[in-house]
């Protein structure tokens, strides 16, 4: 899959020169770049339907990557002056963007804004995953998972964020919105989506806390499929002799990588939960930019519902719509 997606990479240049012409009705799209884990497919699916839908329309398109913040705002900038019918953003970080976006609209070019909010901001529309909801969820399933071990006093747990947008901000905020007050977080980390980076986070964790401190947390609640497994890869090589008691680890997104784990995983008696949040959802915010295009009114927030998977449904899970589709572009 990453040939694939490197692949795919190398081609957004060409595919944007491609599907642009002059004086023609064009949908410009501006998302952060990668060619691996949930972004590195959120590019592919952002140029296969940018380019889908485009010309099922009979519209012109132009797909720009971004590796940096300031890059993106030149981005805009560009697709401004070349006159864009419509734009479709995913900020590497809303605020950090507003600016640049406040110039979209005065040039009163319609603006979708995907995943990461940009506050106070009157954009056209913003499509996004169900933050909000996967915390509470989240913490609706950790309150019913330790029911008896909250019955009877604290429950100690880890958390591994993304960063410090609004993603993960709404997914903590509603995640200690429902959890149980006798929850006890020991402990936040800040694994800018990186496996890597939580894994060395996990086996530190592991290391340098006292066995009473690591014996004492029970889960671990993380932001990311890619985080997540991040942390099982530490929690799996830990060879010392301190006693592991976490039952549970938790995720956002469900990715053939994390799913064809969970058998594994349990056996070493780590279950999981994570909640659906697919990469192919830009295709939605893209969407949403054709619209305008065809004369529909579009407004307002829309937020893409979520499904809960666990070690009862995953497989289930596999043979859905939503892992379905994510995974079809790729045959």
């Amino acid at each position: 899959m990453k040939k694939i997606l490197a692949l795919v990479l190398t081609l957004v240049v060409g595919i944007a020169l491609i599907g642009c012409g002059e004086d023609n009705t064009t949908i410009g799209v501006l998302i952060p770049g990668a060619d691996h884990g949930f972004t590195g497919e959120s590019v592919s699916h952002a140029i296969a339907g940018t380019e889908r839908l485009a010309e099922e329309n009979g519209y012109d398109f132009k797909v720009l990557t971004s590796s940096t913040v300031v890059e993106q705002s030149n981005q805009i900038e560009q697709l401004i002056s070349e006159g864009v019918d419509v734009m479709v953003l995913w900020p590497h970080n809303g605020d950090e963007l507003k600016s640049a976006a406040q110039q979209v609209l005065d040039a009163e070019i319609p603006l979708i804004i995907y995943d990461r909010l940009i506050s106070d901001f009157d954009e056209t529309a913003e499509l996004m995953g169900d933050n909000f909801t996967i915390g509470e969820d989240m913490g609706t399933y950790f309150n019913e998972y330790f029911e008896d071990e909250l019955a009877l006093g604290e429950v100690h747990i880890l958390e591994f964020k993304g960063d410090n947008s609004s993603v993960p901000t709404q997914r903590s905020d509603g995640f200690y919105e429902t959890a149980d007050d006798n929850f006890v977080t020991d402990q936040q980390y800040v694994t800018n989506w990186s496996k890597d980076t939580a894994q060395t986070q996990m086996e530190t964790f592991l290391t340098t806390n006292s066995a009473a401190d690591v014996a004492k947390v029970q889960a671990v609640f993380t932001h990311d499929a890619e985080v997540a497994l991040g942390v099982l890869a530490a929690l799996e090589g830990y060879s010392g002799d301190k006693e592991i008691n976490i039952q549970l680890v938790s995720a956002v997104s469900a990715p053939k990588e994390l799913l064809e784990k969970f058998d594994h995983y349990e056996t070493l008696g780590f279950d999981q939960v994570t909640f659906s949040f697919s990469p192919a959802m830009v295709v939605d915010a893209i969407q949403l930019g054709i619209d305008i295009l065809n004369g529909e009114d579009v407004s307002g927030m829309y937020l893409v519902p979520t499904e809960m998977v666990d070690n009862g449904n995953y497989e289930a899970f596999m043979e859905g719509d939503v892992y379905t589709y994510r995974y079809s572009i790729y045959e």
